[in-house]
């Protein structure tokens, strides 16, 4: 009787595992190749979106410089347009949404404190304004300020506070709500924020003022 070798079964094995998969490949060669094709199209589909993106970008960059170009020259009415350009054309990204920031401005130095907010409250929570959300709130604060809307400007720039992550930043945006809130008439509020502020040792930037603003609230709560 005649025994056999356990390297002659694995090759035999090994044979037979090669020659399943060739018989599989042969099969299902139209399959394999579709496959490919739909990958490489995928492939070439997100390559080519990355390129447009960057081109797109790119493009919205050099507008935007030409409007700020406008703006130090000043000559605003151009400096305007183009940043209307700018915004129009390019919206989502991020000079689009720093052109916006831009006509807002110009919007509340003229007067026009609804139109600029309007244009904020469009870009606000895009996904090209994630970087200067909180900027873009603080400036609709702002906006609200210079219309005799505290409440509102108030819950603007805590919402700012927020939005950032940056303790220095936070802490500049609640003594600006804080302010308004005062200014407002809503102690409370004013006096809430202040105390948190004046207790926090991420705040100490902001630790003098909170000192003062306690006092003078403390002041006009005694006259009362």
């Amino acid at each position: 009787m005649t025994s056999t070798r356990p390297d002659t079964v694995a090759q035999s094995a090994a044979v037979d595992r090669a020659q399943t998969f060739v018989d599989w490949t042969r099969i299902n060669a139209k399959l394999l190749t579709t496959g490919a094709v739909v990958v490489a199209v995928a492939a070439a589909g997100y390559w080519f979106y990355l390129r447009s993106t960057q081109i797109q970008a790119t493009n919205a960059e050099r507008a935007l410089l030409t409007a700020k170009q406008s703006m130090t020259a000043g000559n605003l009415p151009l400096a305007q347009k183009d940043l209307q350009n700018v915004y129009a054309k390019y919206a989502s990204t991020s000079a689009g949404v720093q052109a916006a920031m831009l006509l807002a401005q110009i919007d509340f130095d003229g007067g026009k404190f609804q139109d600029g907010l309007s244009v904020l409250q469009k870009v606000a929570g895009s996904s090209a304004a994630s970087g200067v959300q909180a900027t873009i709130l603080s400036l609709e604060g702002d906006g609200y300020a210079q219309m005799k809307k505290l409440a509102e400007a108030g819950k603007a720039y805590e919402d700012a506070a927020k939005a950032t992550s940056f303790e220095t930043e936070r802490s500049f945006q609640l003594a600006k709500a804080a302010r308004v809130y005062q200014a407002a008439g809503n102690t409370a509020k004013a006096k809430e924020i202040w105390t948190a502020l004046l207790g926090d040792p991420k705040s100490q930037t902001m630790s003098a003022e909170a000192r003062v603003r306690l006092g003078e609230l403390s002041a006009q709560t005694a006259k009362r």
